[in-house]
């Protein structure tokens, strides 16, 4: 079944299943039904900005405070970038909760 499957509906299931085990997945019980609430993957072209979210503080949360300044995350009190390895930037996070929490080393995914 798979196989039938395209690219951006296979990345949709895995970003559920990630949601699923690291997001705040929610379980609706009815009295004969149960409900798991999945959020809408792609709002128009874009990723959904919680999902996104959840996605980066996992990323930051893997990292170490060593790939701070050589090239893979460049953290400042304002904000954190995060670069390819060639040092071109990708992500700039200014969410002062995710920035303080990366630089006393708190975050968890």
């Amino acid at each position: 079944m798979d196989n039938e499957k395209t690219p951006l509906e296979k990345l949709e299931g895995i970003l559920k299943d990630f949601w699923k085990q690291k997001g705040k997945a929610s379980i609706i019980a009815a009295k004969h039904t149960e409900f798991s609430v999945e959020p809408k993957i792609f709002v128009g072209e874009e990723l959904n900005p919680e999902i996104l979210k959840l996605l980066v503080i996992n990323y930051l949360a893997s990292t170490s405070k060593q790939d701070s300044g050589i090239g893979n995350v460049e953290a400042t009190p304002e904000k954190i970038v995060i670069k390819t390895k060639s040092g071109k930037p990708v992500l700039i996070v200014r969410d002062k909760k995710i920035v303080e929490s990366y630089l006393s080393g708190s975050l968890t995914g």
